[in-house]
């Protein structure tokens, strides 16, 4: 079955009638050879009748879970109806930073699974769906939802990474004059200063930033805070402050060997347009099965490194990566090693590293975290050769500034931020949110509660009004 263009609307059993279409990819032996956007959007015809399929049920799962709340069974059926216009309007005024949506997807579309009709058919492709909408806004101009009369009460946000920009966006709707500040000289966080091409498109999210500049939305970049930028500075100069500040960094590898030259950390590595570390040739090793694991594979990849292999102490149903991620990947020409647990890095008489020294595992019951824990199998020692070996085993819990202001806000144990229910820290008019409070978090709670602190920073003001 094909998609019907002739569709005129939403049915009960149009599901049948339409089978689901993905969005057209180019080919791995094409996109390995740049770093562009791997898909393309589906035209009007498609989208309608992809869109059909949803058989709008009153109680819909898929808002239910959707972390961002979209109106998804609205938003489909004005697509479906041809309402292109309308579904973009409905889309940018519901979305803070609504790129994410439909390009990173912080819900890891949580969505689809909960579809109605995953079972009995296919789910409808609502993120596909919603890249079509993002892309039609884009093309004529509404991108802009109407916005709240300004406001005299001054904002100042610390970040700006999708905590940040998500927590700035929302206020300057409202009509709060925002400053943003960040010791990174390009605004976007990690989604603009260290995901490739292929994951977003860094083009239409810096004209989001650009956007919000036009919108009055001051960037202050390449502070450095506590000394070019004083919280005390903050608090007296704006009536509210907003910390959304992300100063992790990688997890070392912690085995013998992890000292020798060609052990390197991730995220350098993809973020870099070109590399210091040179694959060319060499045999990759990437130690970790999150999505920066496959970006680190897919640059690899893509600068000529004769092999690109991933080593995952659990099972591929367990990887935490994103399954679309990890399946392009594959696709790509990426390998993987699953429940093999890296014990050493070997080298030779010049400190150069020759193998990965791995044993095999076996998956237990599951742990605190969901997944299963794993046990090394005595006696499974084998050796996968490397010339480079890249660590993605994820972040550490990011610092505050070293300096006495920011010394006075209340830390637990594990030095994260201590906040009330309304995201506010001990000092007044001081809120934070992201994985300065929570430790490294999924995107999704980075978003929840910069949403959630715009929400409260907005009844706080208007008290102070």
């Amino acid at each position: 079955m094909k998609p019907n263009p002739s569709f005129a609307g939403p049915a009960k059993y149009t599901w049948r009638e339409i089978d689901r279409v993905e969005p057209p990819k180019r080919p791995a032996s094409e996109r390995v050879e740049d770093f562009r956007d791997i898909g393309g959007v589906y035209d009007e015809a498609t989208a309608r009748a992809q869109a059909s399929r949803c058989i709008q049920c009153p109680n819909a799962g898929c808002m239910a879970v959707c972390p961002l709340k979209c109106p998804i069974p609205e938003l489909l059926e004005l697509v479906a109806g041809g309402q292109f216009a309308e579904a973009a309007r409905l889309f940018f005024s519901s979305h803070h930073i609504p790129e994410l949506a439909s390009h990173t997807c912080v819900g890891g579309r949580v969505c689809e699974r909960d579809c109605i009709l995953e079972g009995k058919s296919e789910p409808v492709p609502i993120r596909a769906i919603t890249r079509f909408v993002l892309d039609y806004g884009w093309k004529h101009g509404l991108v802009e939802p109407a916005l709240a009369p300004p406001k005299a009460q001054r904002v100042a946000v610390i970040g700006s990474g999708i905590c940040g920009l998500v927590t700035a966006d929302a206020l300057s709707r409202l009509g709060y004059s925002v400053a943003v500040y960040d010791s990174r000289q390009k605004p976007g966080g990690r989604m603009m200063n260290g995901l490739p091409g292929f994951r977003v498109d860094l083009e239409m999210v810096a004209q989001r930033v650009e956007l919000l500049q036009r919108r009055g939305i001051q960037f202050h970049m390449g502070v450095t805070f506590g000394a070019d930028v004083k919280l005390s500075d903050l608090r007296r100069d704006y009536d509210a402050v907003f910390l959304g500040i992300v100063r992790n960094e990688e997890v070392p590898l912690k085995v013998p060997g992890a000292e020798l030259r060609g052990v390197h950390p991730s995220v350098p590595f993809i973020s870099q347009r070109t590399p210091t570390v040179d694959v060319r040739g060499k045999r990759v090793v990437v130690l970790g099965g999150g999505d920066t694991a496959m970006d680190v594979l897919r640059v690899a990849i893509r600068r000529d490194a004769a092999s690109a292999v991933c080593v995952y102490r659990r099972d591929e149903a367990s990887l935490p990566a994103d399954a679309e991620e990890y399946a392009d990947t594959r696709e790509e020409g990426a390998q993987f090693q699953f429940q093999t647990q890296p014990v050493a890095v070997l080298g030779n008489a010049q400190g150069e590293v020759t193998h990965v020294r791995c044993v095999r595992t076996e998956l237990g019951e599951k742990g605190p975290d969901g997944r299963p824990m794993v046990t090394p199998i005595p006696g499974s020692e084998f050796d996968v050769p490397a010339d480079i070996v890249f660590v993605a085993y994820g972040f550490t819990a990011p610092k505050l500034p070293v300096a006495e202001d920011f010394a006075r806000l209340k830390t637990d144990e594990r030095g994260r931020l201590v906040v009330d229910a309304d995201q506010m820290t001990n000092l007044p008019g001081v809120f934070a949110g992201g994985s300065i409070v929570h430790g490294p978090v999924a995107l999704v709670e980075v978003v929840r509660d910069a949403q959630k602190a715009a929400t409260a920073m907005d009844r706080y003001l208007a008290a102070r009004r």
